[in-house]
């Protein structure tokens, strides 16, 4: 890496994210407040910066950031800036409130204790294949009203697409991601086909029968559809993934769970703000702009350093330290116009996920020899395995 990362352009392979993301973000951050990229472009790695692109998006543009991911539709909502994201964003909101979260809480603790069912007795479990990855799947799928036993090849579709997905839209997507995003497209076609002609009770029928003054259409619902599946269910997993390689590792923490259940929700923002998923969130500035004493020209890359503003040092003190009675409202989720649309179903999920699991397996450790690490660089931060040991118990 450079002496000077901000004149000569930092790296961001050479970050040491794998082990400890903290080492990463405090490399960024002290690079400056706007880092500039060896490859031309930008990242923004303060609260007020990332806000400040956040709340303009007439500046830094969502839309151009995200034209491609593999996906043969525009991601809808975020693949649009105002004024054509507000539409979205006004059709969607009824549907994803607080109270149609909770709504979908009985059914999902229902579909965490089923996995839980299915682990708790051998001893040991990879928390990533037999809970991380598949109850979101089912979540998404009980939203939707699609099968449950179609998630593991919607599992297998999403797989190969984020792992192949070019972000920065610079080149054509792989031919693997193609493939897969083309089966998936088929998939989600059929099933707004079915939602077009009134059947199920899925999010797309009530959608369809809600907006029928202004309504969706087959490309728009499609983009709809293939947005969660690569954002909501990549996302939960990969934020489930880290908080149990957390716990897992700091007793500490974890009985802090155990006895006081009631610092969950709490525990579960200040987990999500020292590791988020989305470690970066990408932009396109629309003209040159200045930030922070930084020009930035037009049509250059711009990141918004989600994992380093949320340590920010001049919003929170000893922000590298984990506290779960700490109140902090971080950007994990976004913000300005684009805060995502599924936060209040995100925070159910993971909320849940803690609950059940705590109760009935209070007491866990990682496996002998475990090395966490993430793959870097990354647009989404997860573990691939998170392997427990705990006594079997047929509680």
């Amino acid at each position: 890496m450079s002496d000077q990362p901000g004149m000569d352009g930092l790296r961001l392979e050479e970050l040491p994210m794998a082990d400890d993301r903290g080492l990463g973000y405090a490399v960024l951050r002290d690079a400056g407040p706007v880092v500039r990229l060896e490859d031309g472009g930008f990242m923004v790695t303060t609260r007020e910066g990332a806000d400040y692109v956040f709340k303009n998006p007439e500046i830094f543009s969502s839309k151009e950031a995200f034209d491609t991911l593999g996906s043969p539709v525009p991601l809808l909502p975020i693949a649009f800036d105002p004024p054509d994201h507000t539409r979205y964003r006004r059709m969607l909101q009824p549907f994803f409130t607080p109270r149609t979260a909770t709504e979908l809480e009985e059914s999902a603790r229902e579909q965490v204790n089923r996995l839980i069912d299915g682990v708790i007795e051998r001893g040991s479990c990879d928390v990533v294949a037999d809970l991380c990855k598949p109850f979101p799947a089912e979540v998404f799928l009980t939203l939707f009203d699609l099968p449950l036993e179609d998630r593991d090849r919607l599992l297998a579709w999403k797989d190969v697409i984020i792992k192949l997905a070019v972000l920065a839209g610079a080149s054509e997507p792989a031919p693997e991601a193609m493939q897969s995003a083309m089966q998936l497209f088929e998939y989600a076609g059929a099933h707004v086909a079915a939602c077009r002609a009134g059947k199920g009770n899925g999010v797309l029928t009530r959608l369809f029968a809600a907006t029928e003054d202004d309504p969706l259409t087959d490309e728009e619902a499609l983009g709809l559809t293939f947005s969660f599946i690569l954002a909501g269910l990549d996302s939960a997993t990969n934020s489930l993934s880290t908080m149990f390689g957390r716990l897992a590792a700091d007793p500490a923490l974890r009985r802090q769970l155990v006895e006081d259940p009631s610092l969950i929700p709490d525990a579960v923002e200040e987990m999500l703000r020292i590791d988020p998923a989305n470690a970066t969130i990408p932009r396109v500035a629309t003209r040159d702009v200045e930030l922070h004493g930084q020009l930035i020209p037009k049509g250059s890359a711009v990141g918004i350093g989600i994992g380093a503003a949320n340590r920010d040092a001049a919003e929170l003190a000893d922000p590298d330290a984990v506290d779960f009675r700490r109140r902090y409202n971080h950007l994990t989720f976004g913000g300005g116009p684009h805060r995502c649309v599924g936060v209040h179903l995100a925070r159910v999920e993971l909320r849940v996920v803690l609950e059940e699991w705590h109760r009935r397996i209070p007491e866990y450790e990682l496996a002998p020899g475990t090395r966490l690490q993430v793959t870097w660089p990354s647009g989404s931060i997860g573990f691939d395995s998170v392997p427990l040991v705990f006594s079997p118990s047929i509680d």
